[in-house]
């Protein structure tokens, strides 16, 4: 698999997509998880958060393992368990059992999604990565427009139950590309021996570090904006603005083609080599402006898909744009490390993600009314933070560094 070929950019994209697959193709279910098991409105949305809670977890031991052992083992076993967990949670007999299986599924997510930013971070830097990451994030985002319309034609025609036997399906068959066309990417002779005091020095190195701590909050609070509202987007469109289930997944679709269409503006810029300050920046403006109008909407009264969705997609757009310049930029500084790095970067991200849904759901079971005031205010409060922590730790140093630079190119 040559690295300048599609395929090979497939390849990555389809590893990157098990997260969107575990989680949009698994959104229609949740009235029937909840009606098969007996369960309160609000209440299946937790198996999104514990697929996000075993998301959290396993990417700060996945990754120092990818730069111990190289990338294709650490791929070839988190893959086959995604596979083998993804089929369990089909089998589930009960919630509690279909729970566990999630986190299972969640903590082999966790490793294997983390490691795609690795492999390009092993064979390219600079504009080039930028380039192919942001052509991954744009294969990725078809993701979220297919999953969930799969997802509700399965469930309307028959089990919940079979959805998940296609995701164990999908994560087999990047295990067959894997065995078949992927060759190991890390040289024997970067890689690091696995200490438990190397561990801890490399994640101390990396959180101690402003540019990495910087990008990674931008990163988690930007995913915690959009999905306190992808968790409960059924709950909202359906049982609360009285969608048709048949409707829903459309809707979903409709907002989700902001990730395609950010993923793809995305690639244009950095082909056009646009300043990753100018991206950054539109982008979380994009995602204020749209996550405030959600709110300011829902506050109004305004309580319909046709004021909703438009201001969920602008929010969708704007994260899109920034993923690829900023997961890329938080790694610059220690390229030795792109493994850990990787790691505690989707770490950082689930630990947003999941705290954020795991609250609004145990909000929304409690207080359904307000679930669209609550989940759009989390969206903007979210966006604002990440606007701030750009403002306030990472603005003045790429400041300073065009300034240095520009000083350079004079002398």
């Amino acid at each position: 698999m040559q690295i300048e070929s599609r395929r090979f950019t497939f390849f990555l994209a389809s590893i990157a997509a098990l997260t969107s697959l575990s989680i949009d193709m698994s959104l229609p279910t949740t009235p029937a998880i909840e009606h098969e098991f007996h369960l309160a409105a609000g209440q299946g949305s937790l198996i999104m958060s514990l697929f996000l809670a075993g998301y959290a977890v396993t990417p700060l031991i996945g990754g120092p393992l990818a730069d111990r052992l190289g990338r294709r083992s650490v791929l070839l076993v988190s893959l086959m368990l995604f596979a083998l967990s993804a089929l369990l949670c089909g089998l589930a007999a009960n919630f509690t059992m279909l729970l566990v299986v999630r986190f299972l599924q969640g903590c082999a997510s966790g490793v294997a999604t983390t490691m795609p930013l690795a492999v390009v971070r092993d064979l390219l830097a600079g504009s080039a990565a930028r380039k192919r990451m942001s052509e991954v994030t744009a294969l990725n985002s078809v993701m979220p427009i297919l999953a969930p319309i799969v997802g509700s034609t399965v469930v309307q025609i028959g089990s919940w139950r079979v959805l998940f036997g296609a995701q164990s399906i999908f994560a087999a068959g990047i295990v067959l590309a894997l065995l078949l066309d992927f060759s190991e990417t890390l040289p024997a002779e970067h890689r690091h021996p696995l200490h438990l005091a190397e561990l801890f020095r490399s994640y101390r190195q990396l959180l101690g570090n402003r540019i990495f701590l910087g990008y990674a909050l931008i990163n988690a609070l930007g995913f915690a904006s959009i999905f306190s509202f992808i968790s409960v987007s059924p709950l909202i469109l359906i049982q609360r603005m009285g969608v048709a289930h048949a409707a829903y997944p459309v809707m979903f679709a409709a907002i989700a083609a902001g990730t395609i269409l950010g993923g793809l503006a995305s690639v244009v810029l950095n082909r056009r080599e646009t300043p990753i300050r100018a991206i950054i920046t539109s982008g979380l403006a994009i995602m204020v402006i749209g996550s405030v109008s959600a709110a300011a909407s829902q506050i109004a009264g305004y309580h319909r898909p046709a004021t909703l969705l438009p201001a969920a997609f602008a929010t969708l757009f704007g994260f899109a744009l920034i993923v690829p310049s900023v997961t890329l930029e938080a790694l610059a500084p220690a390229p030795a490390l792109a493994g850990a790095g990787s790691g505690a970067l989707r770490s950082i991200l689930m630990i947003f993600g999941s705290g954020t849904s795991a609250g609004l759901a145990t909000y929304c079971a409690w207080h359904a009314s307000h679930v669209e005031v609550a989940t759009t205010l989390t969206m903007s409060f979210m966006a604002f933070l990440a606007l701030a922590v750009y403002a306030c730790m990472l603005l003045p140093f790429v400041q300073n560094h065009i300034h240095s630079s520009s000083l350079e190119a004079v002398s």
